[in-house]
Protein backbone atom coordinates (compact mmCIF):
# COMPACT_ATOMS: atom_id res chain seq x y z
CA UNK A 1 0.00 0.00 0.00
CA UNK A 2 2.65 2.48 0.48
CA UNK A 3 4.37 1.34 -3.03
CA UNK A 4 0.69 2.63 -4.34
CA UNK A 5 0.56 5.77 -2.06
CA UNK A 6 4.04 6.93 -3.69
CA UNK A 7 3.29 5.76 -6.91
CA UNK A 8 0.06 8.40 -7.11
CA UNK A 9 2.63 11.17 -5.02
CA UNK A 10 5.10 10.94 -7.99
CA UNK A 11 2.48 11.10 -10.98
CA UNK A 12 0.74 14.14 -9.62
CA UNK A 13 4.25 16.03 -9.21
CA UNK A 14 4.71 15.28 -12.92
CA UNK A 15 1.03 16.70 -13.97
CA UNK A 16 1.76 19.76 -11.57
CA UNK A 17 5.58 20.64 -13.17
CA UNK A 18 3.80 19.72 -16.48
CA UNK A 19 0.88 22.16 -16.02
CA UNK A 20 3.10 24.99 -15.06
CA UNK A 21 5.84 24.54 -17.82
CA UNK A 22 2.69 24.91 -20.42
CA UNK A 23 1.34 28.49 -18.50
CA UNK A 24 4.94 29.74 -18.64
CA UNK A 25 5.17 28.79 -22.87
CA UNK A 26 2.64 30.65 -23.65
CA UNK A 27 4.99 33.93 -23.18
CA UNK A 28 7.72 32.18 -23.91
CA UNK A 29 7.85 28.97 -26.09
CA UNK A 30 11.32 27.99 -24.83
CA UNK A 31 12.43 27.84 -21.47
CA UNK A 32 15.34 26.75 -20.05
CA UNK A 33 15.97 25.17 -16.66
CA UNK A 34 18.17 26.67 -13.99
CA UNK A 35 22.08 26.67 -14.43
CA UNK A 36 23.99 24.94 -11.32
CA UNK A 37 27.38 25.94 -10.16
CA UNK A 38 29.89 24.61 -13.10
CA UNK A 39 32.00 23.38 -10.11
CA UNK A 40 29.11 21.16 -9.09
CA UNK A 41 28.70 17.81 -11.32
CA UNK A 42 25.71 19.78 -13.42
CA UNK A 43 22.57 18.58 -16.11
CA UNK A 44 21.35 21.25 -18.25
CA UNK A 45 17.74 20.34 -19.86
CA UNK A 46 15.41 22.12 -22.49
CA UNK A 47 11.99 21.81 -23.10
CA UNK A 48 10.33 22.64 -26.00
CA UNK A 49 5.90 22.50 -25.60
CA UNK A 50 4.43 23.12 -29.23
CA UNK A 51 0.74 23.68 -29.48
CA UNK A 52 -2.60 25.09 -31.30
CA UNK A 53 -2.13 28.90 -30.67
CA UNK A 54 -5.60 29.92 -29.36
CA UNK A 55 -5.71 34.32 -29.48
CA UNK A 56 -6.71 35.88 -25.62
CA UNK A 57 -8.75 38.94 -24.98
CA UNK A 58 -5.83 41.29 -25.76
CA UNK A 59 -5.74 39.98 -29.18
CA UNK A 60 -9.60 40.51 -29.84
CA UNK A 61 -9.50 43.99 -29.46
CA UNK A 62 -7.24 44.43 -32.74
CA UNK A 63 -10.57 43.31 -34.53
CA UNK A 64 -12.22 46.64 -36.02
CA UNK A 65 -15.71 45.55 -36.32
CA UNK A 66 -17.82 44.50 -33.88
CA UNK A 67 -20.30 41.16 -34.37
CA UNK A 68 -24.25 42.14 -35.33
CA UNK A 69 -25.80 40.19 -32.65
CA UNK A 70 -29.64 40.95 -33.85
CA UNK A 71 -31.07 38.29 -34.94
CA UNK A 72 -33.69 40.03 -37.42
CA UNK A 73 -35.42 38.46 -39.97
CA UNK A 74 -35.88 40.35 -43.56
CA UNK A 75 -39.18 41.79 -44.10
CA UNK A 76 -40.81 41.62 -47.57
CA UNK A 77 -43.85 43.11 -48.15
CA UNK A 78 -47.02 42.25 -50.79
CA UNK A 79 -47.22 44.56 -53.36
CA UNK A 80 -50.30 44.57 -55.57
CA UNK A 81 -50.18 46.32 -58.74
CA UNK A 82 -52.32 48.56 -60.77
CA UNK A 83 -51.55 48.95 -64.83
CA UNK A 84 -52.49 51.69 -66.63
CA UNK A 85 -52.83 51.56 -70.76
CA UNK A 86 -50.92 54.73 -71.79
CA UNK A 87 -49.28 55.41 -74.92
CA UNK A 88 -45.50 55.80 -74.46
CA UNK A 89 -44.23 59.54 -74.76
CA UNK A 90 -40.76 59.84 -76.63
CA UNK A 91 -38.94 63.27 -75.27
CA UNK A 92 -36.20 62.39 -77.65
CA UNK A 93 -37.74 64.54 -80.11
CA UNK A 94 -39.17 68.44 -79.93
CA UNK A 95 -42.16 68.88 -78.66
CA UNK A 96 -44.90 71.00 -80.03
CA UNK A 97 -45.76 74.06 -77.99
CA UNK A 98 -49.11 73.74 -76.14
CA UNK A 99 -50.75 77.50 -75.78
CA UNK A 100 -51.59 78.53 -72.42
CA UNK A 101 -55.88 79.50 -72.58
CA UNK A 102 -56.32 83.05 -72.18
CA UNK A 103 -58.73 83.66 -69.09
CA UNK A 104 -61.95 84.79 -71.47
CA UNK A 105 -62.31 88.84 -71.12
CA UNK A 106 -65.16 91.05 -71.32
CA UNK A 107 -65.08 92.20 -75.34
CA UNK A 108 -65.19 95.57 -75.37
CA UNK A 109 -67.71 97.61 -77.41
CA UNK A 110 -66.14 98.72 -80.62
CA UNK A 111 -66.97 102.46 -82.31
CA UNK A 112 -68.63 101.21 -85.89
CA UNK A 113 -69.94 104.82 -86.09
CA UNK A 114 -68.43 108.23 -86.08
CA UNK A 115 -69.48 111.56 -86.74
CA UNK A 116 -67.97 114.76 -87.20
CA UNK A 117 -68.81 118.60 -87.67
CA UNK A 118 -66.82 121.48 -87.94
CA UNK A 119 -66.84 125.40 -88.47
CA UNK A 120 -64.22 127.61 -90.30
CA UNK A 121 -63.55 130.84 -90.63
CA UNK A 122 -64.04 131.45 -94.36
CA UNK A 123 -67.68 130.35 -93.95
CA UNK A 124 -66.13 126.95 -93.73
CA UNK A 125 -68.52 124.39 -93.19
CA UNK A 126 -67.55 120.26 -92.61
CA UNK A 127 -69.67 117.27 -92.21
CA UNK A 128 -68.55 113.52 -91.92
CA UNK A 129 -70.26 110.73 -91.40
CA UNK A 130 -69.51 107.03 -91.43
CA UNK A 131 -71.67 103.82 -90.37
CA UNK A 132 -70.81 100.15 -90.14
CA UNK A 133 -71.94 96.84 -89.12
CA UNK A 134 -69.96 95.29 -86.38
CA UNK A 135 -67.35 92.73 -86.28
CA UNK A 136 -68.45 89.79 -88.46
CA UNK A 137 -66.15 87.78 -90.02
CA UNK A 138 -68.32 86.70 -92.57
CA UNK A 139 -69.95 90.14 -93.57
CA UNK A 140 -69.42 93.52 -93.68
CA UNK A 141 -71.32 96.83 -94.68
CA UNK A 142 -71.21 100.41 -94.17
CA UNK A 143 -72.27 103.97 -95.22
CA UNK A 144 -69.91 107.39 -95.56
CA UNK A 145 -71.24 111.02 -95.94
CA UNK A 146 -68.90 113.46 -96.53
CA UNK A 147 -69.14 117.24 -96.84
CA UNK A 148 -66.76 120.15 -97.55
CA UNK A 149 -68.20 123.99 -97.80
CA UNK A 150 -65.77 127.28 -98.28
CA UNK A 151 -65.73 130.93 -99.35
CA UNK A 152 -63.00 132.71 -100.08
CA UNK A 153 -62.20 136.62 -99.96
CA UNK A 154 -62.85 137.17 -103.83
CA UNK A 155 -65.78 137.30 -105.41
CA UNK A 156 -67.28 133.35 -105.94
CA UNK A 157 -64.50 132.11 -104.79
CA UNK A 158 -66.63 129.12 -104.03
CA UNK A 159 -66.69 125.68 -103.05
CA UNK A 160 -68.58 122.56 -102.43
CA UNK A 161 -68.19 118.92 -102.18
CA UNK A 162 -70.23 116.16 -101.53
CA UNK A 163 -69.77 112.18 -100.82
CA UNK A 164 -71.88 109.37 -100.90
CA UNK A 165 -70.92 106.23 -100.36
CA UNK A 166 -71.86 102.24 -99.75
CA UNK A 167 -69.82 99.27 -99.77
CA UNK A 168 -70.40 95.82 -98.95
CA UNK A 169 -68.04 92.85 -98.33
CA UNK A 170 -68.24 88.67 -98.21
CA UNK A 171 -65.83 86.46 -96.95
CA UNK A 172 -66.66 82.86 -97.51
CA UNK A 173 -64.48 79.76 -97.27
CA UNK A 174 -63.63 79.97 -100.95
CA UNK A 175 -64.34 83.04 -102.35
CA UNK A 176 -64.32 86.84 -101.26
CA UNK A 177 -67.20 89.13 -102.55
CA UNK A 178 -66.66 92.94 -102.72
CA UNK A 179 -69.02 95.97 -103.81
CA UNK A 180 -69.30 99.39 -104.09
CA UNK A 181 -71.51 102.33 -104.82
CA UNK A 182 -71.04 105.65 -104.62
CA UNK A 183 -71.72 109.70 -106.04
CA UNK A 184 -69.64 112.92 -105.56
CA UNK A 185 -70.91 116.12 -106.46
CA UNK A 186 -68.86 118.93 -106.63
CA UNK A 187 -69.29 122.66 -107.47
CA UNK A 188 -67.16 125.96 -107.99
CA UNK A 189 -67.26 129.25 -110.02
CA UNK A 190 -64.48 130.55 -112.68
CA UNK A 191 -63.66 133.01 -110.57
CA UNK A 192 -60.24 133.88 -112.18
CA UNK A 193 -58.45 137.37 -111.95
CA UNK A 194 -55.49 138.59 -113.48
CA UNK A 195 -52.12 140.24 -112.07
CA UNK A 196 -53.44 143.86 -112.68
CA UNK A 197 -57.31 142.80 -111.66
CA UNK A 198 -58.43 143.28 -115.90
CA UNK A 199 -60.13 139.94 -115.73
CA UNK A 200 -62.78 140.54 -112.91
CA UNK A 201 -66.26 139.39 -113.52
CA UNK A 202 -69.09 140.26 -111.62
CA UNK A 203 -71.05 137.12 -111.95
CA UNK A 204 -68.69 134.20 -113.36
CA UNK A 205 -70.33 131.09 -114.77
CA UNK A 206 -70.61 128.23 -111.59
CA UNK A 207 -69.44 125.07 -113.22
CA UNK A 208 -70.55 121.57 -111.48
CA UNK A 209 -69.52 118.03 -111.52
CA UNK A 210 -71.21 114.50 -111.14
CA UNK A 211 -69.62 111.35 -110.78
CA UNK A 212 -71.81 107.99 -110.46
CA UNK A 213 -69.25 104.96 -109.75
CA UNK A 214 -69.87 101.58 -108.86
CA UNK A 215 -67.59 98.59 -108.33
CA UNK A 216 -67.69 94.84 -107.58
CA UNK A 217 -64.47 92.83 -106.98
CA UNK A 218 -64.43 88.91 -106.40
CA UNK A 219 -61.37 86.68 -105.97
CA UNK A 220 -60.89 82.95 -104.53
CA UNK A 221 -59.42 82.70 -101.16
CA UNK A 222 -56.33 79.83 -101.14
CA UNK A 223 -54.03 78.50 -98.74
CA UNK A 224 -50.14 80.49 -99.28
CA UNK A 225 -48.34 77.58 -98.23
CA UNK A 226 -49.97 75.15 -100.63
CA UNK A 227 -48.14 75.75 -104.13
CA UNK A 228 -51.24 73.53 -106.02
CA UNK A 229 -53.88 76.60 -105.73
CA UNK A 230 -55.03 78.31 -108.88
CA UNK A 231 -55.21 82.26 -107.65
CA UNK A 232 -57.92 84.12 -109.82
CA UNK A 233 -60.11 87.38 -109.41
CA UNK A 234 -61.95 89.29 -111.24
CA UNK A 235 -63.47 93.32 -111.09
CA UNK A 236 -65.83 95.75 -112.71
CA UNK A 237 -65.96 98.95 -112.73
CA UNK A 238 -68.45 101.64 -114.07
CA UNK A 239 -68.55 105.04 -113.73
CA UNK A 240 -70.99 107.83 -115.32
CA UNK A 241 -69.53 112.05 -115.80
CA UNK A 242 -70.78 114.82 -116.64
CA UNK A 243 -70.42 118.77 -115.69
CA UNK A 244 -72.77 121.73 -115.59
CA UNK A 245 -72.47 122.02 -119.71
CA UNK A 246 -72.66 119.84 -122.35
CA UNK A 247 -70.13 117.11 -121.44
CA UNK A 248 -70.60 113.41 -120.80
CA UNK A 249 -68.69 110.51 -120.49
CA UNK A 250 -69.10 106.92 -119.66
CA UNK A 251 -67.03 104.24 -118.49
CA UNK A 252 -67.01 100.12 -118.43
CA UNK A 253 -64.19 98.38 -117.38
CA UNK A 254 -63.87 94.17 -116.89
CA UNK A 255 -60.25 93.25 -115.51
CA UNK A 256 -58.93 90.19 -114.09
CA UNK A 257 -56.21 88.06 -113.46
CA UNK A 258 -55.47 84.34 -112.62
CA UNK A 259 -51.75 82.63 -111.54
CA UNK A 260 -50.73 79.20 -110.83
CA UNK A 261 -47.59 78.56 -108.62
CA UNK A 262 -45.12 76.05 -110.58
CA UNK A 263 -42.50 75.30 -107.75
CA UNK A 264 -40.27 78.44 -107.59
CA UNK A 265 -41.83 79.85 -110.46
CA UNK A 266 -45.24 81.54 -111.10
CA UNK A 267 -46.97 81.84 -114.53
CA UNK A 268 -50.09 84.20 -115.16
CA UNK A 269 -51.56 86.51 -117.02
CA UNK A 270 -53.64 90.16 -116.85
CA UNK A 271 -56.13 90.94 -118.83
CA UNK A 272 -58.60 94.17 -119.35
CA UNK A 273 -61.25 95.35 -121.74
CA UNK A 274 -62.11 99.33 -121.68
CA UNK A 275 -64.91 100.80 -122.60
CA UNK A 276 -64.85 104.81 -122.41
CA UNK A 277 -67.39 106.94 -124.51
CA UNK A 278 -67.18 110.90 -124.19
CA UNK A 279 -68.74 113.65 -125.98
CA UNK A 280 -69.57 117.28 -125.75
CA UNK A 281 -70.72 119.57 -128.72
CA UNK A 282 -68.46 119.10 -131.12
CA UNK A 283 -67.25 115.41 -130.66
CA UNK A 284 -68.31 112.01 -129.47
CA UNK A 285 -65.23 109.97 -129.37
CA UNK A 286 -64.92 105.99 -128.30
CA UNK A 287 -61.71 105.41 -126.34
CA UNK A 288 -61.73 101.82 -125.99
CA UNK A 289 -58.59 99.52 -124.74
CA UNK A 290 -57.91 95.82 -124.66
CA UNK A 291 -54.91 94.79 -123.03
CA UNK A 292 -52.98 91.76 -122.20
CA UNK A 293 -50.19 90.79 -120.24
CA UNK A 294 -48.72 87.69 -119.97
CA UNK A 295 -45.76 86.68 -117.42
CA UNK A 296 -43.65 84.66 -115.81
CA UNK A 297 -42.28 85.31 -112.07
CA UNK A 298 -39.31 83.59 -110.32
CA UNK A 299 -40.06 83.77 -106.45
CA UNK A 300 -37.08 82.84 -103.88
CA UNK A 301 -36.57 84.17 -100.54
CA UNK A 302 -33.82 86.63 -101.47
CA UNK A 303 -35.06 87.28 -105.21
CA UNK A 304 -38.18 88.27 -107.54
CA UNK A 305 -37.95 88.33 -111.26
CA UNK A 306 -40.88 88.64 -113.58
CA UNK A 307 -40.76 89.04 -117.35
CA UNK A 308 -43.63 89.40 -119.81
CA UNK A 309 -45.27 91.35 -123.05
CA UNK A 310 -47.78 93.97 -122.76
CA UNK A 311 -50.22 93.91 -125.30
CA UNK A 312 -52.20 97.18 -125.70
CA UNK A 313 -54.70 97.47 -128.84
CA UNK A 314 -56.97 100.69 -129.23
CA UNK A 315 -60.23 100.58 -130.71
CA UNK A 316 -63.07 102.63 -131.61
CA UNK A 317 -62.01 106.07 -132.73
CA UNK A 318 -58.27 105.59 -133.10
CA UNK A 319 -56.93 102.12 -134.05
CA UNK A 320 -53.30 101.54 -132.94
CA UNK A 321 -51.47 98.20 -131.50
CA UNK A 322 -48.52 98.33 -129.16
CA UNK A 323 -46.65 95.93 -128.02
CA UNK A 324 -44.31 96.76 -124.71
CA UNK A 325 -41.78 94.53 -122.86
CA UNK A 326 -42.86 93.85 -118.64
CA UNK A 327 -40.04 93.29 -116.32
CA UNK A 328 -39.22 93.85 -112.78
CA UNK A 329 -36.56 92.69 -110.40
CA UNK A 330 -36.66 92.73 -106.65
CA UNK A 331 -33.22 91.53 -104.61
CA UNK A 332 -32.82 91.14 -100.94
CA UNK A 333 -29.39 92.29 -100.66
CA UNK A 334 -29.94 92.55 -97.03
CA UNK A 335 -32.91 91.29 -95.74
CA UNK A 336 -35.35 93.32 -94.43
CA UNK A 337 -32.59 96.87 -94.64
CA UNK A 338 -31.64 96.63 -98.22
CA UNK A 339 -33.79 95.97 -101.32
CA UNK A 340 -32.27 96.61 -104.76
CA UNK A 341 -35.80 96.93 -107.19
CA UNK A 342 -36.04 97.52 -110.97
CA UNK A 343 -38.73 97.59 -113.51
CA UNK A 344 -38.76 98.38 -117.76
CA UNK A 345 -41.28 98.35 -119.72
CA UNK A 346 -44.20 100.53 -121.43
CA UNK A 347 -47.53 101.29 -121.53
CA UNK A 348 -50.39 103.54 -122.55
CA UNK A 349 -52.15 105.49 -120.51
CA UNK A 350 -56.27 106.93 -120.87
CA UNK A 351 -57.14 110.46 -121.01
CA UNK A 352 -60.54 110.85 -119.63
CA UNK A 353 -62.36 114.00 -118.37
CA UNK A 354 -63.13 112.66 -115.06
CA UNK A 355 -59.26 112.18 -114.25
CA UNK A 356 -58.30 115.69 -115.91
CA UNK A 357 -61.16 117.27 -113.55
CA UNK A 358 -59.27 115.95 -110.08
CA UNK A 359 -55.78 117.99 -111.87
CA UNK A 360 -57.79 121.07 -113.07
CA UNK A 361 -61.28 121.67 -112.42
CA UNK A 362 -61.47 124.92 -114.34
CA UNK A 363 -61.54 123.55 -117.82
CA UNK A 364 -63.44 124.92 -120.97
CA UNK A 365 -66.08 123.18 -123.54
CA UNK A 366 -65.08 120.80 -126.01
CA UNK A 367 -61.64 119.36 -124.06
CA UNK A 368 -59.51 117.69 -126.79
CA UNK A 369 -58.75 113.85 -125.97
CA UNK A 370 -55.04 111.86 -126.86
CA UNK A 371 -54.31 108.69 -125.00
CA UNK A 372 -50.55 109.16 -123.89
CA UNK A 373 -48.14 106.49 -124.95
CA UNK A 374 -45.22 105.35 -122.42
CA UNK A 375 -42.78 104.54 -125.15
CA UNK A 376 -39.85 103.42 -122.80
CA UNK A 377 -40.06 103.35 -118.65
CA UNK A 378 -37.07 102.53 -116.71
CA UNK A 379 -36.78 102.85 -113.10
CA UNK A 380 -34.16 101.28 -110.24
CA UNK A 381 -33.46 102.09 -106.83
CA UNK A 382 -33.29 100.46 -103.14
CA UNK A 383 -35.80 100.45 -100.59
CA UNK A 384 -35.65 99.33 -96.85
CA UNK A 385 -35.14 99.95 -93.65
CA UNK A 386 -32.85 102.26 -91.52
CA UNK A 387 -34.43 100.41 -87.75
CA UNK A 388 -37.30 98.62 -87.06
CA UNK A 389 -39.34 101.55 -87.42
CA UNK A 390 -37.89 103.65 -90.50
CA UNK A 391 -38.22 102.56 -94.35
CA UNK A 392 -37.04 104.87 -97.17
CA UNK A 393 -36.89 104.40 -100.73
CA UNK A 394 -34.92 106.01 -103.44
CA UNK A 395 -35.68 105.42 -107.55
CA UNK A 396 -33.74 107.05 -110.07
CA UNK A 397 -36.42 106.69 -113.33
CA UNK A 398 -36.40 107.93 -117.33
CA UNK A 399 -38.98 108.08 -119.65
CA UNK A 400 -40.09 108.45 -123.11
CA UNK A 401 -43.52 110.24 -123.41
CA UNK A 402 -45.70 110.27 -126.73
CA UNK A 403 -48.65 112.67 -126.72
CA UNK A 404 -47.76 114.25 -123.54
CA UNK A 405 -50.75 116.62 -122.02
CA UNK A 406 -50.64 120.38 -120.75
CA UNK A 407 -52.87 122.98 -119.68
CA UNK A 408 -52.69 126.16 -121.74
CA UNK A 409 -55.58 129.26 -120.80
CA UNK A 410 -58.19 129.79 -123.58
CA UNK A 411 -57.21 132.79 -125.64
CA UNK A 412 -61.16 133.79 -126.09
CA UNK A 413 -61.83 133.19 -121.87
CA UNK A 414 -58.93 133.00 -120.02
CA UNK A 415 -60.37 131.85 -117.21
CA UNK A 416 -61.03 128.60 -118.44
CA UNK A 417 -57.81 126.00 -119.58
CA UNK A 418 -57.66 123.84 -122.61
CA UNK A 419 -55.70 120.86 -122.96
CA UNK A 420 -52.99 120.39 -125.07
CA UNK A 421 -50.33 118.08 -126.07
CA UNK A 422 -46.52 117.86 -126.51
CA UNK A 423 -45.36 117.51 -130.18
CA UNK A 424 -42.87 114.52 -131.12
CA UNK A 425 -41.55 112.78 -128.14
CA UNK A 426 -40.90 114.48 -124.46
CA UNK A 427 -38.02 113.03 -122.23
CA UNK A 428 -38.27 113.11 -118.22
CA UNK A 429 -35.75 111.89 -115.80
CA UNK A 430 -36.74 111.93 -112.19
CA UNK A 431 -35.69 111.28 -108.37
CA UNK A 432 -38.13 110.42 -105.88
CA UNK A 433 -37.06 109.62 -102.53
CA UNK A 434 -39.24 108.58 -99.36
CA UNK A 435 -38.57 108.60 -95.72
CA UNK A 436 -41.24 106.89 -93.45
CA UNK A 437 -41.12 106.32 -89.64
CA UNK A 438 -44.12 105.21 -87.41
CA UNK A 439 -43.69 104.99 -83.82
CA UNK A 440 -47.16 104.04 -82.77
CA UNK A 441 -49.31 106.80 -81.33
CA UNK A 442 -46.26 109.05 -80.25
CA UNK A 443 -44.76 109.71 -83.78
CA UNK A 444 -45.46 109.85 -87.71
CA UNK A 445 -43.68 111.09 -90.04
CA UNK A 446 -43.94 110.50 -93.81
CA UNK A 447 -42.10 112.44 -96.42
CA UNK A 448 -42.13 112.10 -100.66
CA UNK A 449 -39.54 114.57 -102.34
CA UNK A 450 -40.14 114.23 -106.22
CA UNK A 451 -37.72 116.01 -108.92
CA UNK A 452 -38.06 115.79 -112.65
CA UNK A 453 -36.32 117.49 -115.67
CA UNK A 454 -38.20 117.29 -118.94
CA UNK A 455 -36.78 117.82 -122.20
CA UNK A 456 -39.03 118.15 -125.47
CA UNK A 457 -37.43 120.13 -129.02
CA UNK A 458 -40.83 121.35 -130.01
CA UNK A 459 -41.98 123.80 -126.73
CA UNK A 460 -39.02 125.47 -124.37
CA UNK A 461 -41.10 124.18 -121.51
CA UNK A 462 -42.93 121.96 -119.29
CA UNK A 463 -46.01 123.89 -119.14
CA UNK A 464 -47.33 123.94 -115.39
CA UNK A 465 -45.02 120.83 -114.47
CA UNK A 466 -42.64 122.08 -111.39
CA UNK A 467 -39.73 120.38 -111.33
CA UNK A 468 -39.42 120.02 -107.75
CA UNK A 469 -41.96 118.72 -104.86
CA UNK A 470 -41.88 118.02 -101.39
CA UNK A 471 -44.64 116.65 -99.53
CA UNK A 472 -44.44 115.90 -95.72
CA UNK A 473 -47.31 115.14 -92.73
CA UNK A 474 -46.17 113.97 -89.26
CA UNK A 475 -48.13 113.73 -85.96
CA UNK A 476 -47.20 112.80 -82.41
CA UNK A 477 -48.80 112.46 -79.00
CA UNK A 478 -47.43 115.36 -76.54
CA UNK A 479 -49.64 114.05 -73.62
CA UNK A 480 -52.27 111.27 -73.18
CA UNK A 481 -55.14 112.80 -74.54
CA UNK A 482 -53.67 115.96 -76.66
CA UNK A 483 -52.12 115.04 -80.78
CA UNK A 484 -50.55 117.58 -83.18
CA UNK A 485 -50.13 117.16 -86.56
CA UNK A 486 -48.88 119.15 -89.28
CA UNK A 487 -48.88 119.01 -93.10
CA UNK A 488 -45.78 120.64 -95.55
CA UNK A 489 -46.26 121.52 -99.19
CA UNK A 490 -43.20 123.08 -100.83
CA UNK A 491 -43.14 123.16 -104.59
CA UNK A 492 -40.58 124.97 -106.85
CA UNK A 493 -41.52 127.48 -109.79
CA UNK A 494 -42.85 126.60 -112.94
CA UNK A 495 -43.85 128.23 -116.18
CA UNK A 496 -47.12 128.50 -117.80
CA UNK A 497 -48.02 129.21 -121.37
CA UNK A 498 -50.23 132.09 -121.86
CA UNK A 499 -52.36 132.91 -125.04
CA UNK A 500 -53.40 136.35 -126.05
CA UNK A 501 -54.51 138.84 -128.52
CA UNK A 502 -52.30 141.34 -130.45
CA UNK A 503 -54.38 143.59 -132.43
CA UNK A 504 -51.94 146.12 -133.34
CA UNK A 505 -50.69 145.93 -136.15
CA UNK A 506 -52.53 143.18 -137.15
CA UNK A 507 -54.92 140.70 -135.16
CA UNK A 508 -52.29 138.36 -134.44
CA UNK A 509 -51.75 135.20 -130.97
CA UNK A 510 -49.32 136.30 -128.65
CA UNK A 511 -47.40 133.88 -126.18
CA UNK A 512 -45.75 134.64 -123.41
CA UNK A 513 -44.52 133.38 -120.35
CA UNK A 514 -45.57 133.69 -116.69
CA UNK A 515 -43.89 132.21 -113.89
CA UNK A 516 -46.02 130.60 -111.15
CA UNK A 517 -43.98 131.15 -108.47
CA UNK A 518 -42.84 128.69 -105.66
CA UNK A 519 -44.71 128.51 -102.79
CA UNK A 520 -45.07 126.54 -99.08
CA UNK A 521 -48.55 125.63 -97.84
CA UNK A 522 -47.85 125.05 -93.89
CA UNK A 523 -50.92 123.39 -91.79
CA UNK A 524 -50.76 122.65 -88.04
CA UNK A 525 -53.55 120.85 -85.93
CA UNK A 526 -54.49 119.29 -82.70
CA UNK A 527 -56.85 117.08 -81.13
CA UNK A 528 -57.96 116.61 -77.80
CA UNK A 529 -59.26 112.89 -76.76
CA UNK A 530 -61.81 114.36 -74.27
CA UNK A 531 -63.02 110.56 -73.58
CA UNK A 532 -63.06 107.49 -75.89
CA UNK A 533 -65.93 108.55 -77.42
CA UNK A 534 -66.14 112.79 -77.39
CA UNK A 535 -63.00 114.66 -79.29
CA UNK A 536 -62.71 117.90 -80.60
CA UNK A 537 -59.98 119.28 -83.02
CA UNK A 538 -58.44 122.67 -84.38
CA UNK A 539 -57.09 122.86 -87.55
CA UNK A 540 -54.91 126.11 -88.98
CA UNK A 541 -54.43 125.71 -92.96
CA UNK A 542 -52.12 127.62 -94.75
CA UNK A 543 -50.83 129.09 -91.39
CA UNK A 544 -47.98 131.91 -93.27
CA UNK A 545 -51.53 133.11 -94.99
CA UNK A 546 -49.19 132.06 -98.67
CA UNK A 547 -52.03 133.39 -101.58
CA UNK A 548 -50.05 131.52 -103.60
CA UNK A 549 -51.31 130.07 -107.40
CA UNK A 550 -51.40 126.54 -108.96
CA UNK A 551 -52.57 127.80 -112.23
CA UNK A 552 -53.23 131.09 -113.60
CA UNK A 553 -55.22 133.45 -112.41
CA UNK A 554 -56.54 131.29 -109.76
CA UNK A 555 -54.60 132.17 -105.88
CA UNK A 556 -55.28 130.05 -103.66
CA UNK A 557 -56.92 130.41 -100.13
CA UNK A 558 -54.69 132.30 -97.10
CA UNK A 559 -55.50 131.25 -94.38
CA UNK A 560 -58.07 129.78 -92.41
CA UNK A 561 -58.98 128.02 -89.12
CA UNK A 562 -61.48 125.01 -88.82
CA UNK A 563 -62.15 124.07 -85.44
CA UNK A 564 -65.27 121.31 -84.72
CA UNK A 565 -66.02 117.87 -82.69
CA UNK A 566 -65.95 114.55 -83.49
CA UNK A 567 -68.14 111.50 -81.90
CA UNK A 568 -67.70 107.64 -82.12
CA UNK A 569 -70.59 105.74 -81.33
Amino acid sequence: MTNRYKIAHTIFLACFFGFSSNVKAQDKPVVKAATKDTTRTSVTEEIEVIRSYKPVLADAVKIRRSPDLNDNKPFNPKVSYDLLDKRLELNSGIRELEAQKLIVEKQAANKNNFAKIGLGNLGTTLGQLNLATGQDEALQAGFNFNHLGMKGKLNSQNISKQEFSGFGRSIGDALVLEGKLGYNRSSLFFYGIGDDNNMIDISPEKQKFNVFEGEGVVYNRTDADDESNLDFAGKINASLFNNAFSAKESTVILSGGVSKNLSKFQIGANGLVDFTSSKDVTYSLNNHFFKVNPYIKINTEILRLTAGINYVNEFGSNQRIHFFPAASLDFMLIKNYLTIFGNFGGDVAKTRLKDLIGLNPYLNENINLKNTITKFDAAGGIRGTFAANIGYKAMVSYQTLSDFSYFVNNIDQPQKFDVAYFTGNTKVLGFTGEVNMNFSDAFNLDSRLTLKQYDNSTEPNAWLYPGFVLNSTASFKIVDKVKIEGDLLFQGDSKAKILSYDTSPTPQVITTIKTIKAFADISVGAEYQYNKQISAFLRVNNIIGNEYQKLPYYPNYGINILGGVSYGF
